[in-house]
């Protein structure tokens, strides 16, 4: 009996030491896997809703790949300080890596250059004069610059007054638009203009209204949401003055809400949006490859023109609305 008693015991043993056996190898040969990265992301701006898909798309990636993300916004638009300090303190206090969003081409280029000295370092939306080598994600946006322009020439205009305003010079991105934009249209018989406007909502409004009335404008462009939203207030407010203003056409980049309801409302004639749900995404899925010593290269993400006819396609619906299942 008592030898019985024996025998299970040393099997109880055993396959108790079997148990933690299988534990600790699991926990060796899987310990780096299992581990939560500490990624901080830092806009360009405030909380807006012009982040909100892409930050659908970071949260679905840290969900994903055991990642603990910290979004971080500014107290305002665009400022380079305030942007700068942020990430001297993120990576004070131990990230493993950081998304940056920069608020300018060339003035972010020696903190960028200094972040990734300490930290694994993405660029997404924009990047930074001087620094090839930091993957970014973000569309082709000189291809989106052209593409804008084909589609004003697609719509049947050729002899026509065109205005593109400008209220964001200091992205990269908005840069190359412009130069893709221009090197289509100057191609064709349009004459354009470029004209900076400001980025404050009422001021912004009131310059375009005040330059569409001192000139004969046709069609008026931007190259980022918050512009493309001030354009199509300025319309509205114009309409309501002179029912001739309705005829002028707004071409721009962006997918707000607003952006999509002034869609339907034929306010804005096309929209181009980028899949800013993966531009989160490959965001995050690129800061885990880099601190896992991966060779990561630049993520180019698909954008597609949007207009009424087409904005209800299944194919739209998902690049506007990405997380409504």
């Amino acid at each position: 009996m008592r030898s019985r008693k024996k025998q299970y015991l040393i099997l109880f043993v055993l396959i108790l030491s079997l148990f933690f056996l299988i534990m600790l190898s699991k926990n060796f040969i899987y310990g780096e896997d299992n581990k939560i990265y500490k990624i901080s992301v830092i806009i360009r701006g405030k909380s807006s809703e012009s982040w909100m898909i892409t930050k659908e798309g970071i949260d679905q990636a840290a969900s994903d790949m055991n990642v603990d993300v910290s979004f971080i916004t500014l107290s305002e638009e665009n400022n380079l300080d305030e942007q700068e300090q942020l990430i001297k303190r993120e990576i004070d206090d131990g990230i493993d890596a950081l998304i940056v969003v920069p608020v300018d081409y060339e003035k972010m280029s020696s903190s960028i250059k200094s972040a990734k000295e300490k930290v694994p370092v993405v660029l997404i939306e924009s990047t930074v004069k001087n620094i090839g080598n930091i993957p970014y994600v973000s569309c082709d946006n000189y291809e989106l610059g052209k593409s804008l322009a084909e589609e004003i020439i697609k719509a049947g205009n050729y002899r026509n007054n065109i205005a593109i305003f400008n209220s964001e010079t200091s992205y990269s991105s908005v840069k190359e638009r412009c130069k893709g934009f221009e090197e289509v249209i100057k191609e064709s018989k349009n004459n354009y203009e470029l004209w900076d406007t400001s980025s404050d909502v009422l001021e912004g409004i009131e310059y375009v209204k005040k330059r569409v009335k001192e000139n004969n404008i046709d069609i008026v462009v931007a190259l980022e949401p918050s512009t493309l939203e001030i354009l199509a207030q300025a319309k509205k407010e114009l309409t309501l003055e002179n029912e001739e203003f309705n005829k002028i056409e707004i071409y721009g980049v962006g997918s707000t809400n607003k952006i999509i309801a002034l869609l339907e409302e034929n306010i804005i004639n096309s929209t181009i949006v980028q899949n800013e749900f993966n531009v989160g995404y490959l965001g995050v899925q690129a800061a885990v490859g880099l601190i896992k010593g991966e060779k990561i290269s630049n993520k180019n993400i698909d954008f597609s023109i949007i207009s009424k006819i087409n904005m209800y396609s299944d194919e739209n619906q998902r690049l506007l609305f990405p997380f409504v299942r």
